[in-house]
């Protein structure tokens, strides 16, 4: 079971603010923040019907105040688990981090559709798919699991006819279900990582900074769209209750999913990269180091920093699939900064002196203005730095010049 809400107190207060973004757009049901709560259970129209299967009506039209409306799990308690109707978990090779949160990702095609398979983008999921991703703080990260965590949030992406939107919900305290906001916001939390104490102002971003990290342009179109399911993400195995299995395999033989390569080993896939192999870092070749230091660019930052993202006039690109040997530029090599003074510093990354790269300045500082990412952190991530400080410092020394 998650930690009980006293426990989450002795932790440090964990919620001291109930303020969530609203990341997408609108829908049918209240979620004005100045109102008289509601109950769960006591919702109207569409998201008050709260017995039976997915509630895929309320999915397609509204924005319905508590999580349970739509129906989504067995256990309207747990989201980590058993869902209903198509729900599948999954995970990714390389996480985005996020203050060292757990993440529980489920993805739920309507019955009788399947997504379609892209090659580098997420995939093309059809009208009424929603995903599901809870975030958890453990009460020490070196014990993960549900048991040991305690709830923070769970955000929904839901593919509307208008596009996708994003909804988050934040748990009450005897997490019996999650309420809708529609505004940034704090939350208080303490967690252990490496026997250490961090004191953590989580933060929520606001509907446009959502936007921000989400943002899809085609040329012609702007939208948001899913970060997660690529396939470079998804090309690995996952411990579902029926055993072992490849992801994209899985999904397919599932009903989900049409279009899987036959040979999932010709996927350019993100090499796994966690917390715990930054102490390994010294063994690695050169070739290891670019590999896993691309793939935590990768999911970290380019989608952001890509011809298609929010940061695409910066001229870093930073996408997995992107050669380094034809264009390193693109990823920052002896490039000056476009939208970044730089202080005294020059270029985005200098071959073999990371201490003198904007690109690690960037990730080791948390001043606003400075710090990137921008949001989706309050705190350095160690071992993504020590990773990225490995990899530059590993690049052949050159002098960069104008």
């Amino acid at each position: 079971m998650f930690l009980t809400m006293s426990y989450r107190n002795v932790l440090g207060g964990l919620v001291c603010s109930l303020a969530l973004v609203a990341c997408g757009g609108g829908g049918s049901s209240g979620t004005d923040d100045t109102a008289e709560p509601a109950s769960p259970g006591k919702e109207s129209g569409v998201c008050g019907e709260q017995v039976g299967a997915v509630n895929q009506a309320a999915l397609n039209t509204a924005d319905c105040k508590f999580l349970s409306s739509y129906r989504l799990f067995a256990d309207s308690g747990d989201p980590t688990a058993k869902a209903n109707g198509t729900g599948t978990p999954y995970d990714l090779t390389t996480p985005l981090f996020t203050d060292y949160s757990s993440k529980y990702r489920f993805v739920f095609v309507p019955e009788g559709t399947q997504a379609t398979y892209v090659s580098r983008e997420a995939f093309d999921f059809p009208v009424g798919t929603v995903i599901t991703k809870t975030f958890s703080i453990p009460a020490d990260t070196a014990f993960r699991g549900p048991q040991n965590e305690s709830m923070i949030e769970t955000r929904l992406m839901i593919h509307r006819e208008s596009g996708w939107v994003a909804l988050p919900y934040i748990w009450n305290d005897d997490f019996t279900d999650a309420e809708l906001r529609v505004a940034g916001g704090t939350v208080n939390v303490t967690t252990i990582h490496n026997g250490q104490q961090i004191d953590l102002a989580y933060q929520v971003p606001d509907k446009n900074q959502c936007k921000q990290c989400h943002q899809y342009s085609d040329g012609s179109t702007t939208g948001i769209e899913p970060i997660g399911p690529k396939a470079r993400l998804l090309n690995r195995d996952f411990d579902y209750p029926s055993g072992a299995g490849n992801q994209l395999e899985h999904w397919q033989r599932a009903g989900i999913l049409a279009g899987v390569p036959a040979d999932v080993h010709s996927i350019e896939t993100i090499p796994a990269y966690s917390d715990a192999d930054a102490t390994l870092l010294s063994g690695q070749s050169d070739a290891g180091l670019m590999a896993l230091a691309k793939g935590y660019l990768d999911v970290n930052c380019a989608h952001c920093h890509r011809p298609e993202g929010g940061a695409s006039n910066t001229g870093l690109h930073l996408e997995y699939w992107r050669d380094y040997e034809t264009d390193p530029r693109k990823h920052g090599v002896c490039k000056k900064p476009v939208a970044y003074g730089g202080g005294s510093l020059s270029y985005d990354v200098v071959p073999g002196d990371a201490a003198n790269s904007i690109l690690h300045f960037r990730m080791a500082s948390n001043q606003p203005g400075d710090k990137m990412p921008e949001i989706g952190r309050t705190i350095v991530h160690d071992e993504g730095l020590a990773l990225i400080e490995a990899w530059i410092d590993s690049l052949d020394a050159t002098t960069c010049s104008s």
